[in-house]
């Protein structure tokens, strides 16, 4: 009677061909990191923040929750497993960007009193996230080049 010989292949440890990139976001927003491996099936996942190992996260890509402010910073790797070892990705870096503020004017330019022939300089002062831009207008058209916090007019010559 014939022998059958099996012969099955050593089981091969995981290996990362793509290592999970680093994520810049508006507090607010989802990042997503991703994965790739090789190595002998099935290959487990489990992605970890700072270390620790994040709940229900157990797949090749992960997506996060809104992110805070206080999220900036956190590194993210994770850790690919099969019957033969595991491999820890190199740490992702996590950015949060504070949300973008709409300008806000906090101080109103102030009404002026010339006589002709003389400047008159504007100002305000306005909040909000950088870069500020300004456009200052003279009877609701843009002034060409006035786009400064203050703006000095030409000497007058008219009471518009």
């Amino acid at each position: 009677m014939p022998l059958t010989l099996t012969v099955n292949a050593a089981p091969v440890a995981p290996t990362i061909t793509t290592q999970p990139g680093s994520q810049t976001v508006t507090a607010g927003q989802t990042a997503s990191f991703s994965v790739a491996a090789t190595g002998t099936a099935p290959l487990s996942y489990q992605w970890r923040k700072n270390g620790v190992a994040i709940s229900g996260a157990t797949l090749s890509s992960y997506t996060t929750a809104a992110t805070a402010s206080s999220d900036n910073g956190a590194l993210f790797t994770v850790v690919v497993s099969n019957t033969a070892g595991n491999v820890t990705s190199n740490a992702a870096t996590l950015t949060v960007s504070a949300a973008p503020v709409a300008p806000t004017i906090t101080t109103q330019p102030a009404n002026q009193t010339v006589t002709a022939g003389q400047t008159a300089t504007f100002a305000v002062v306005a909040s909000g996230t950088a870069p500020l831009g300004y456009q200052w207008q003279k009877n609701g058209v843009g002034i060409a080049g006035a786009t400064a916090a203050s703006y000095t007019t030409q000497a007058t010559n008219d009471s518009g």
